[in-house]
């Protein structure tokens, strides 16, 4: 497995959610910089996994420190790496909005746009098809990956070429994204091109079908309501059309979670506990269970983390439901400390590897166990805006009304 994939995995789903990825590795600010920019120099003309790696964990940390002249000396080394799917996941998420110097955001502009070439090529598949390999993806999966990361790598280059006002250009773009894969935020972000382009019929259907995509969303709700109110609808009109579009949307994403229902025997465990005693399987007979895996380096995890705690509380008293969290992190003594700093009264237990017998492929990941022992569902990622605490009560509750049958 490559290093270097590793650490661009990390940018992106600081972006989108940490997905399909269970390294544990440091936040770029944690290394040294002068050393690591040091090594690239020393080594520039000694091709290597190491110096590409190295390249990789500098270069977000010199886009946002604005160092244009080390950008420089960093990016016409790393173009040279032979590894098409690192670079393309490298280089298609450097650009920050707001950055002061206009050559490194034009130098950052070109990078994004080459990244989304690579990104459609078949080196790209291949790359992809090296490193899914060691997580045991199926072809499925893969291709089903592969087309949401070149997705990804389109939208961030379709979002500045809508600030550099390239309409035109940002709309070809998005249309030949929409046309393999949609999600709320990339269809929010063609929405807005075309309002740009005074499209506005075009950009509230977009709309509607972002805020169904993600009823929660405070931003679709935001982008329809703009959008509606560009068209010259009253704000009864727009409430209803909201409302509407919610409910229908809540539906459509019930019933689309509920039909993806698993039939897996829960594999046995014995766990130790971090704020909490050992637990083991046999002891959650007739339970429903909610297992969070987790990891204290994972953004997303952070963010989610809160909510499972909320939803054990919820349910703390509840003598058929019992709710733990279960964490990946190799660095065990990292986890005490984030059980404090984020308040957590929910048990937490080290994985030990269970996480590889439960094959949790990524962070954060749900896992909930009906009442005979057997895996039902499993929740993948988090996204921003989601409606955490109604999505698991879905969950549980279907589960519940399985059982009193």
């Amino acid at each position: 497995m490559k290093r270097g994939a590793i650490y661009l995995f990390i940018l992106l789903f600081i972006i989108s959610g940490c997905g399909h990825l269970t390294d544990s590795r440091k936040d770029p600010e944690e290394f040294n910089y002068d050393n690591v920019l040091s090594f690239i120099l020393r080594n520039q003309k000694r091709e290597s996994e190491e110096l590409y790696t190295a390249c990789e964990q500098i270069l977000p940390v010199i886009v946002k420190e604005e160092k244009t002249d080390d950008y420089r000396k960093v990016i016409v080394i790393y173009n040279n790496n032979p590894d098409v799917f690192s670079r393309a996941m490298t280089l298609g998420f450097l650009y920050k909005e707001g950055m002061n110097d206009p050559v490194l955001r034009d130098s950052l502009f070109s990078a994004s746009g080459r990244a989304e070439k690579l990104a459609r090529s078949e080196a790209f598949y291949e790359g992809a098809a090296i490193y899914y390999a060691e997580r045991e993806f199926t072809e499925d999966e893969l291709r089903d990956r592969v087309t949401a990361l070149r997705a990804r790598i389109g939208d961030r280059y379709g979002q500045i070429l809508t600030e550099r006002r390239r309409y035109r250009e940002a709309l070809e773009m998005y249309e030949s994204i929409v046309a393999h894969y949609k999600d709320a935020d990339i269809l929010m972000h063609y929405a807005t091109a075309l309002n740009n382009m005074n499209r506005y019929e075009e950009s509230l259907i977009i709309s509607i079908e972002a805020l169904k995509m993600a009823p929660g969303s405070l931003d679709a709700k935001t982008r329809l309501v703009e959008t509606a109110e560009l068209l010259g609808y009253s704000k009864a009109e727009i409430n209803t059309m909201v409302d509407e579009t919610v409910f229908v949307g809540r539906n459509i994403l019930r019933q689309n979670l509920l039909a993806d229902e698993l039939n897996i025997p829960m594999p046995s465990f014995n766990l130790r506990g971090v704020n909490t005693e050992a637990i083991v399987s046999e002891q959650f007979k007739n339970k429903i269970l909610v297992i969070n895996f987790f990891a204290t380096w994972c953004p997303p995890c952070r963010k989610e983390i809160p909510l499972v705690n909320d939803l054990y509380l919820k349910y703390k008293n509840d003598p058929r439901v019992e709710v733990f969290a279960v964490s990946i992190d190799e660095d065990t003594f990292l986890v005490p400390p984030f059980i404090k700093d984020y308040g957590l009264s929910l048990p937490v237990m080290y994985a030990d590897g269970i996480n590889r017998v439960f094959d949790i492929k990524g962070v954060p990941t749900i896992v909930i166990v009906d009442h005979e022992g057997i895996i039902r569902y499993k929740k993948i990622g988090y996204s921003e805006g989601e409606e955490f605490e109604k999505i698991m009560s879905w969950y549980i509750d279907e589960i519940k009304a399985a059982w009193d049958v």
